[in-house]
């Protein structure tokens, strides 16, 4: 299939489920907005951390498709999870900014090793999901340091 404005179910998919996990990341917004139990707070951070790690399986792939040093986003995905650990323990502002930060460093990642191993389709879908993502966890961030 070309990358043209017709999608396969499996894009489709990948496109909606893309989407469906950006709604924990609101919900994060909501209880930095209205409070919410240390549970779920604990719950939706831990949901970034997972995301973030789930992702970094985005630099693997990329790696393989590397002809030439390989190891560089191999490195970054690992790195890049282990200092979203300190997220887990962190207060839900400092937490959303560390993952803001770590999301970005992620997204860069992808866009100087691996962006030429990416659909065109999937390229743009991760940039519109990224961005979207890192606007939300700073938003939460800033309403949580602000409620302070």
């Amino acid at each position: 299939m070309t990358d043209g404005s017709i999608l396969s179910d499996w894009q489709r998919t990948a496109r909606l489920l893309g989407w469906l996990g950006v709604l924990p990341f609101v919900l994060m917004l909501a209880i930095a907005w209205t409070g919410g139990p240390k549970w779920l707070v604990d719950l939706v951070v831990g949901y970034g951390v997972l995301i973030l790690a789930f992702m970094g399986g985005t630099l693997w792939a990329g790696a393989m498709e590397r002809s030439k040093e390989p190891q560089p986003p191999l490195l970054a995905s690992n790195l890049i999870v282990l200092a979203a650990l300190p997220a887990l323990l962190l207060p839900l502002g400092s937490a959303t900014l560390l993952l803001a930060v770590l999301f970005t460093l992620h997204w860069l990642a992808e866009k100087i090793w691996i962006e030429h191993a990416q659909a065109g389709w999937y390229r743009r879908m991760r940039t519109a999901i990224s961005a979207v993502v890192i606007i939300l966890l700073v938003i939460t961030s800033v309403v949580y340091f602000s409620a302070l």
